[in-house]
């Protein structure tokens, strides 16, 4: 029996343009992912924020509705009806809806006692404002602010986050 020769496997040499392509795969890859990664810590960043203004606003107009609750006969004068009636239920009501707030965070809006929650009552005209802020979030963040490259901060912030509610007495 005549034996068949046998066939060479040849392993030919990259060509010079593979070889040069071997690293760009590594380099998108790393471009890519510091893009990708900002815009999802831009989402999450942002969020927290858009969060607390939406409670803010929420429980400064919950607080501001509770107070038509209170009677103003109860009080002698519209300063103790103020101080006394309409501020404790407010400050309450507001502390109660931002209760899930984290520590930090809770006695920085709210304070102890619930005493940061601006309760103003102008007598002239009759109307109650509430105000709900967290004053210096940039320099006591929940999620903390990074500065990219060519971006700059993520997330870019006012100085005070703040809710605002009014009613007429």
């Amino acid at each position: 029996m005549k034996q068949m020769p046998r066939q060479r496997t040849v392993i030919k040499p990259l060509s010079s343009s593979l070889r040069i392509q071997r690293g760009a795969a590594a380099i998108e890859a790393a471009l890519l992912f510091v893009i990708f990664f900002t815009l999802f810590y831009a989402i999450v960043s942002y969020s927290m924020p858009l969060l607390m203004l939406q409670a803010f606003q929420h429980a400064a107009a919950s607080g501001a509705r509770s107070a038509v609750a209170v009677e103003s006969t109860e009080f002698g004068s519209t300063d103790d009806y103020i101080q006394n009636g309409v501020a404790p239920r407010v400050r309450n009501v507001v502390g109660e809806l931002l209760n899930w707030l984290p520590p930090a965070a809770h006695v920085a809006v709210l304070g102890e006692g619930n005493q940061n929650v601006q309760v103003v009552f102008d007598p002239a005209s009759g109307l109650l404002t509430v105000t709900v802020s967290f004053m210096d979030y940039p320099d006591n963040p929940l999620v903390p602010i990074l500065v990219f490259p060519g971006i700059g901060a993520v997330p870019r912030l006012p100085q005070h986050l703040t809710g605002r509610a009014s009613v007429q007495l």
